[in-house]
């Protein structure tokens, strides 16, 4: 039997024991072990190598130490009120025309995604502090849920992106961080206003789901003191992110001076020690939660590697002659399928090494497949029976995850749209960098 055989029936039973409900890190594992004894004929000596080198080696790695310190940077965020802000600043902008709250969701969502990186803090955070205001206001529960969950994706687009980071760590090829970060950003725009469009089609489509327009005036002079509440987002944003597009420290010290940048803004907002030290060993622990994955997921991809499997693959497809929109339309539905019973962090970990080649074959710009297939992961998340980013709105507002999948049917079918659309339309996601003069591009 060919190695690449090999690597197509462990990969299926990796798939099997994750739907089986094992652990994810330990399938991975557990799969990479039987796999490289397979290839190796028995002889352990391939699998002892590998199983001892790389843990110690991600171990060791500090690249890696970028995740935690994005993480507590989110973490610190919602806690300082900076997503709050965010929130107030576009209501009063945005509050008073029809559709407007739902508005200051997707606008808030952005915004917020600039600090925190992770669309579920997005989706517990808006989720509170949006939904009984959108409940007293008349809108539709349904399509309020939708929204809230929906628009946590935009965090994934807007940098700093957790997703973005990891996909480019562990892309075979090598990328500039700052340059796919940067990438993100007019996706993030376009998606932004693609949602509100829905928005509009939901008024339109849904008789009766929003509110006509209208309550208390802003007066200009309070709309223009409001945006001071986005001073904190902004300078965050440009202290990460143009440190690192500029070339100036790497996304891993990107990360540390943001944490640290976030945690002084902690002390100066009188949070108390306790919070904080909370928010530090909630980050911990979300890293103590995801490395073990990575750790499996790094495993299982040079087992992939040993096989060639992603390589046989590509040449297949190559032979088949099928268009390059077509293999990346088949590749979104297996995203699809994943993000039913999955987290983003797997699917990218167990997806990369098969995919990323296969469709820089054909001829996607590697920041151009970053950018959509980290977003796709996260649009997965609104899908039945496990879709995380549901799954945090519904524990978030102590509902039940069938009220929220009902509701955001017109956000998911936006979000493929636009994905789609980045794909045909790569410049969506290069013009912005190109500009600018980005590196690697």
């Amino acid at each position: 039997m060919s190695a690449a055989m090999i690597g197509v029936i462990v990969f299926l039973i990796m798939m099997v024991l994750i739907f089986l409900g094992v652990p994810i890190f330990v399938s991975l594992m557990a799969s990479a072990f039987v796999g490289f004894l397979w290839v190796a004929g028995g002889n352990p000596a391939m699998m002892l190598s590998k199983f001892t080198a790389t843990p110690f080696d991600l171990a060791a790695n500090y690249n890696y130490a970028v995740f935690p310190m994005f993480m507590l940077v989110g973490a610190l965020a919602g806690e300082t009120g900076i997503a709050g802000g965010a929130f107030k600043a576009m209501h009063n902008w945005l509050g008073r025309i029809k559709g407007g709250l739902l508005f200051t969701v997707i606008a808030a969502n952005a915004v917020f995604g600039a600090c925190s990186g992770s669309s579920v803090a997005g989706n517990v955070v808006f989720g509170k502090l949006a939904m009984p205001e959108l409940e007293a206001a008349g809108y539709s529960r349904k399509y309020s849920l939708g929204c809230i969950a929906a628009s946590g994706a935009l965090s994934t687009l807007i940098p700093p992106s957790m997703a973005i980071i990891m996909y480019c760590m562990i892309s075979p090829i090598t990328m500039n961080v700052g340059t796919a970060l940067m990438c993100g950003v007019g996706p993030g725009l376009f998606t932004a206003l693609a949602l509100a469009a829905t928005v509009l089609l939901i008024g339109v489509f849904s008789k009766g789901s929003l509110p006509p327009g209208g309550g208390p005036k802003v007066p200009i002079v309070e709309k223009l003191k409001s945006l001071t509440l986005l001073i904190p987002i902004l300078c965050l944003f440009g202290l990460i992110i143009g440190g690192t597009f500029a070339g100036w420290f790497t996304a891993t010290v990107g990360g540390a001076i943001g944490a640290v940048a976030v945690t002084i803004y902690a002390f100066a907002k009188r949070i108390p020690l306790r919070r904080i030290a909370y928010n530090l060993w909630d980050a911990a622990c979300m890293e103590a939660g995801v490395f073990p994955i990575i750790i499996a997921g790094q495993l299982f991809g040079s087992f992939v590697s040993a096989t060639k499997l992603a390589d046989t693959l590509a040449q297949s497809i190559a032979n088949v002659n099928a268009p390059p929109f077509l293999i990346f339309c088949l590749v979104l539905l297996l995203y699809i399928f994943c993000g039913c019973c999955m987290d983003v962090v797997s699917i990218i970990i167990i997806t990369v090494p098969v995919v990323f080649p296969i469709l820089t074959a054909v001829g996607y710009s590697p920041y151009v497949l970053v950018i959509t297939l980290c977003f796709v992961c996260e649009i997965a998340g609104l899908t039945p029976p496990i879709g995380m980013n549901v799954f945090a709105t519904s524990n978030a507002l102590r509902i039940k995850p069938s009220e929220i999948f009902a509701g955001v049917v017109p956000y998911f079918t936006c979000e493929i749209i636009v994905v789609l659309l980045m794909a045909l339309f790569p410049q969506i996601c290069l013009a912005i960098p190109t500009a600018l003069g980005a590196a690697g591009l």
